[in-house]
């Protein structure tokens, strides 16, 4: 079944002018589908609008982003799933990436291993990341918190991938499950073993 065109829609009227994503991103959600449906697939992913080449840290428009994850849902959807099991993975690939490059500092140095502060800093480093919307996070208990985004208009299962895969990073498991409160925001609650 394609990916809901709908609720993308409703997603671009939600970005304004100059919100952005570092390319990065764009590049791991093309090596995402490259892996799972070849040259094909990533011809088919980045027909028309999406620029030719991307660089890990500048910026482009969110709007091309969101296209860009609803079209990897369509062409990887036999493969990896429904469209929230590919924003998922799309998310979780995005972070491991992410890791490794601009967010080093955050995942190694700030968070040294412990998720509590890897999470208190999320907002550094989804700024790091992104030009737009706000996260505040609240720890509930020792192993678990909450985290509130707003004027976020990516999908929801795609910050659960970021934020387990978040967890991942730092060797453990858990989970995020995300409660929308509108198109750009929603509450995550997060825990971990």
């Amino acid at each position: 079944m394609p990916s809901n065109k709908t609720e993308l829609a409703a997603r671009l009227d939600a970005v304004q002018s100059g919100d952005s994503v570092r390319g990065l991103f764009f590049k791991s959600v093309l090596s995402l589908v490259q892996q799972h449906a070849g040259l094909a697939g990533l011809e088919t992913v980045r027909a028309d609008a999406l620029t030719a080449a991307y660089s890990d840290l500048l910026t482009y428009p969110a709007r091309d982003f969101l296209t860009l994850l609803y079209r990897a849902a369509d062409v990887l959807e036999l493969s990896v799933g429904p469209e929230a099991a590919v924003f998922h993975a799309c998310g979780e690939r995005d972070v491991a990436r992410f890791s490794t490059g601009p967010g080093m500092l955050i995942f190694g140095i700030i968070s040294r291993g412990d998720p509590q502060k890897l999470f208190a800093g999320v907002q550094m480093g989804y700024s790091a990341a992104v030009s737009y919307g706000s996260r505040d996070y609240v720890p509930t208990g020792p192993t678990s918190g909450t985290l509130h985004m707003r004027r976020d208009m990516l999908p929801p299962a795609y910050h659960e991938g970021i934020l387990t895969g978040a967890l991942k990073v730092l060797n453990l498991r858990g989970t995020a499950r995300a409660t929308p409160r509108g198109i750009d925001s929603a509450d995550y609650a997060i825990q971990w073993d």
